[in-house]
């Protein structure tokens, strides 16, 4: 038997609202930094739990390793430019590095 998903926290609805907010306006995610301080979190720390437990619902998600890339879920990633391969061999690893020739 299995249990109805709990509902979002005043907080995760908080950060949610933030992150669309910023993708309607500008295009990408905030950082850390922008939703803590738009949610009244002073820890960085406390912000990426937060974001981390709304991508284990499948709420948001990430096209790269930083949380500003992160888009909502369901939502097709964008494509940006310089971290997609360039053919056979071009293009960058996870991290932003091109790999050694």
């Amino acid at each position: 038997m299995s249990r109805a998903p709990r509902p979002l926290t005043t907080r995760q609805e908080a950060v949610l609202a933030v992150i669309r907010a910023s993708l309607a306006e500008h295009g990408h995610g905030p950082t850390v930094r922008e939703i803590g301080e738009r949610v009244g979190l002073s820890s960085t720390s406390s912000v990426a739990h937060q974001l981390g437990r709304l991508e284990a619902r499948g709420l948001i998600s990430r096209t790269g390793r930083d949380w500003s890339t992160c888009v909502l879920g369901g939502e097709p990633a964008a494509r940006r430019p310089g971290l997609r391969s360039r053919g056979p061999g071009g293009g960058v690893d996870g991290y932003g590095r091109r790999p050694a020739p």
